[in-house]
């Protein structure tokens, strides 16, 4: 993924998410939201720009995560400037968790105007030329939250040293 200098994260709708509740990036594991790690795993590996496809109703909690220059938009006009390039982006079709031990999966990776011209004509992950990229688990739900802290709380602590 170091080629990579792109990336739009697509949250789920607000009218999807309970009263409440909050998007599942927005979850914390280890105390943190996913969201924080899933920015420290791109920043690591090069990724400069970013695109949260976000409501609203959550636009401000996610701001604080992002960097400064990140965009925070549920616009269709905002994503299609942002993908006006024929660089490379990494698309997270869904919350996701950064795991090295992930294969390919969900997570893909295609050249902006490409991912621009298939939503342009449908909103689907089957893009044409897409890459799918490794190292992203999908997160469903709390239940997969609470696995992936239970895992990490192990990496910790292998022995079970209190």
């Amino acid at each position: 993924m170091s080629r990579l200098k792109r990336a739009v994260l697509i949250f789920e709708e607000d009218a999807a998410i309970p009263a409440d509740a909050k998007p599942l990036m927005l979850e914390t594991v280890l105390s943190r939201p996913i969201l924080s790690w899933v920015c420290d795993r791109l920043r690591n590996e090069g990724v400069q720009r970013l695109f949260a496809v976000c409501g609203p109703r959550f636009a401000g909690e996610v701001r604080e995560v992002l960097p400064p220059e990140a965009a925070v938009s549920e616009q269709w006009t905002d994503l299609e400037s942002f993908l006006d390039t024929d660089e490379p982006a990494l698309v997270l079709p869904r919350a996701a968790f950064p795991m090295e031990e992930a294969g390919p999966g969900f997570a893909y990776a295609a050249p902006g105007r490409e991912l621009r011209e298939t939503w342009r004509v449908k909103m689907t992950n089957s893009v044409q030329g897409a890459e799918l990229i490794p190292g992203w688990l999908p997160v469903y739900g709390p239940d997969t939250v609470a696995e992936i802290e239970a895992l990490l709380r192990r990496r910790e602590n292998p022995e079970g040293e209190k």
